[in-house]
């Protein structure tokens, strides 16, 4: 599989809530990826194990793994990407107030998305 196939089943994976795949899928991609394309795949494959983490309860690990992610998608600009950044920090910070929610004691749903492409 190409490389544009093997991201574009990531993509399929992730906005099924299959997050751990999506993350090993991208991972493969990471590895030789050069320039911002780089940080790029590793704030995604960050987001996807956030989601992973707050899907299994492990509200620790999801926080700080969003936390981190902002890093390289900020390292990353703004592409061109297929997944709009802009848009995607607009989910993340969605989803981290549902965590400072549920840290706080309020267990509302968390408000897991499907990435925003171009």
């Amino acid at each position: 599989m190409d490389e544009a196939k093997i991201f574009s089943e990531g993509c399929l994976q992730f906005d099924q809530g299959d997050y751990f795949e999506a993350h090993e899928l991208w991972e493969d991609l990471w590895h030789s990826a050069i320039g911002k394309r780089h940080p790029y795949l590793q704030g995604l494959i960050q987001v996807a194990v956030a989601m992973h983490h707050a899907g299994n309860g492990n509200l620790r690990g999801a926080k700080k793994l969003l936390a981190s992610s902002y890093h390289y998608l900020e390292k990353a600009g703004e592409g061109p990407y297929e997944v709009d950044i802009e848009k995607l920090r607009d989910h993340m910070v969605d989803f981290e107030m549902a965590l400072e929610k549920h840290a706080a004691g309020d267990p509302i749903p968390f408000p897991f998305f499907k990435l925003p492409m171009r």
